[in-house]
Formats: C-alpha cells, structure tokens, sequence
C-alpha cells in the first residue's frame, strides 16, 4: 500500500498486529519502523528480514522517498533531514504513537538524523551497522587489511584512489565477500538482492554519496532521548571497533548500549540471525 505524506507517497509493508487479543483483554505491541540501507536499494530485503519479528511487535517497512515503489520527489528532497522527517511524517499519517525506529546502514543514519530532531518522538531507537561518520579512508583500508589481509587493502585502496572497471572487479571478488561471513548463500536473499540491484534508484545513490561522505552526525546524536540498542558486526570492514565505541558514547545519558554481534560481518541479521533477533527482543521487551 501507499501513504500519502506530504507532496509524495510511501510504499509500505506491514507484518503482524499492534494490539492482540490474549483471550481475556488486548495486548499493545510495539510498532517497529524499519528503514532499509542504500541509498539507491528497497526495503524488500529489510522486510524479509523482519518479518520474523512480527510476532512480539507491529513491523511497518517503508520504500524511503527516491526508493524502489514510493514517489522519487524532487532531487533537492534527498538529503537526511527530508528523509527524517518522513519518518515522522509517516508515523503520523498512520497515526502511530511513539514508534521504535530500526535503520540498518544508511538507514540507521536517517534513524539517528530523526531521533535526534524528533528526540520526544521515539520510543525507541535500534541502529544496525552504522557510524557516526565515514571513516577516513585510511581507517577503512586498515579494517579491510584486518581481516582479509594485505590483498585486499591493496584493492581497497586502488579502488579508492583510482577506481575503474578492473579495480571494481577486483573489489567484487575479493572485498566484497568480505560484508558477510555466511557461508552457504541463501537463495531467497541471493535472488532478492540480484532484484534489488537491478532497480535500485542509482542517481539517489550518486546525488546522496557526495552527502553521506560529509555527515557527521556526532553532534546531532546527542539530542537522542530514547533507548538505543547498536548493533554492529564484529567483522564489519566498513565499520572500525573504534567507531563503534564512538557512536555509542555520543548518546547521552547512558541511553545506549553497544553490542557487537560476533561471527557477523556488515549483514548481521544474514550472518547471525539468532544473536540479532534475541537481542532486539530483548530490547523490545524492556521498552515494555
């Protein structure tokens, strides 16, 4: 379905009920807002991979403004604040009450952008494999030489300052393996992501990617007022442990907490589905 927010139209998905019927009275669940990574990609790997959580709270996926099935907007309109205050808008319009937003990679930085300019808003703020800021490049190179050794640094690093079609081949056969630490793929997400790439928006991915290498969302984090749950993967090559740590510290009040998923590379919940989803039940319960 559509909703219709503003001058333009989200696509949305939704699994399982907000308020259930326990055989005596109704049960209030959580509304779990999920927003998908990219920029240029759709919610539909996200949805996939949050249905399963649709039996402890409501889970409502969006295509974000530019994405996949819901309006583009103007090329102006893509930027972190429009994409927040989608979220805010998109919750009112279905008159939602104090949601827990989940975002997973760029997603968790529009969530982060959201919770920090809508701060009472939220009830909840779950952030997936995400920083405050890029790393500098040399962080990342490092991260890649961490744990695929001194090939694929090299590669990174020539794809980084001399990027082509042979460096972006190199990169694909050898770093790109590196984002999950799965080892049997699974057809359903592998027939789902070769959908994705194909009609991913890739001018939102070029307009947004000058963007995203100046965020710093550091300052804004810390007018965050809701409990944060991080996740982040172990083996993340995109994400050092020290950026990690530094996400967590620029929420105030002790309203975060870090957890690094082990055996979990960048996909957390493709790698290690049962740490992932334990702890956002976990989560979801204490809010509760």
């Amino acid at each position: 379905m559509r909703v219709l927010i503003g001058e333009v139209r989200l696509f949305i998905e939704v699994f399982g009920q907000e308020w259930v019927f326990d055989g005596s009275t109704f049960q209030r669940r959580p509304v779990l807002i999920g927003l998908h990574g990219g920029p240029g990609l759709d919610g539909s790997k996200l949805r996939h991979q949050l249905a399963p959580l649709a039996d402890v709270a409501q889970v409502v996926v969006p295509d974000q403004r530019g994405h996949g099935r819901s309006d583009r907007g103007s090329v102006e309109t893509w930027n972190l604040p429009t994409w927040a205050a989608d979220v805010k808008n998109l919750t009112d319009a279905l008159d939602v009450e104090q949601p827990v937003v989940l975002g997973f990679s760029f997603g968790a930085g529009v969530a982060a952008q959201y919770a920090s300019g809508f701060a009472t808003h939220p009830r909840g703020l779950i952030l997936v494999s995400t920083s405050a800021r890029p790393p500098t490049s040399p962080e990342v190179i490092e991260r890649f030489r961490e744990l695929g050794g001194d090939e694929a640094a090299e590669i990174h690093r020539r794809d980084i300052e001399a990027p082509g079609e042979e460096t972006a081949a190199e990169w694909a056969r050898l770093c790109f393996p590196l984002l999950s630490r799965r080892k049997d793929e699974d057809p359903f997400l592998a027939g789902l992501e070769a959908w994705r790439f194909e009609n991913q928006s890739l001018d939102v991915n070029l307009h947004h990617g000058s963007e995203a290498k100046e965020t710093d969302l550091l300052s804004a984090l810390r007018s965050v007022r809701s409990p944060t749950l991080i996740l982040i993967g172990e083996h993340d090559p995109l994400i050092p442990t020290s950026h990690a740590n530094e996400l967590c510290d620029a929420i105030p009040e002790d309203l975060a907490s870090l957890e690094l998923v082990p055996d979990a590379a960048h996909d957390v919940f493709s790698d290690n589905p049962a740490y992932s989803y334990s702890r956002i039940r976990e989560f979801l319960a204490d809010l509760r």
